[in-house]
């Protein structure tokens, strides 16, 4: 049963609102994201030179298993200073979103660096 018949059967008083609201939720459920391998990155840095960016390019020109991802921001997590209780930052949270999330990518620009990073 799609949505528009959800809504015109409760109109009609053949469904009561909580029947109606069963029948919808079930149909809105979030699936679970595919579990991700590798993150491919490509960094550019425009006011370091060539040498530089040639040595990121050649860095990150295979993409990284997820394995060395998590194990690197759970080594950058120390380096983290405590953001206090009024932070909602984990980086634990950010390890296990970073499993579950095949064909994401990830831009960041700035006047300093331009970040691209694909979850594959």
């Amino acid at each position: 049963m799609d949505y528009l018949e959800v809504l015109e059967k409760l109109e009609k008083d053949e469904i009561t609102v909580l029947e109606a609201e069963k029948l919808l939720e079930s149909k809105n459920k979030i699936k679970p994201g595919r579990r991700a391998h590798f993150v491919k990155m490509k960094i550019h840095v425009p006011n370091e030179g060539k040498n530089i960016n040639l040595f990121l390019k050649i860095l990150f020109i295979l993409p990284l298993p997820i394995i060395f991802a998590t194990m690197g921001l759970r080594l950058g997590k120390k380096f983290i200073p405590d953001m206090g209780d009024d932070e909602n930052f984990d980086v634990n949270d950010i390890i296990r979103l970073l499993k579950y999330s095949k064909n994401t990518r990830i831009n960041v620009d700035s006047k300093d660096a331009h970040i691209d990073i694909k979850i594959i």
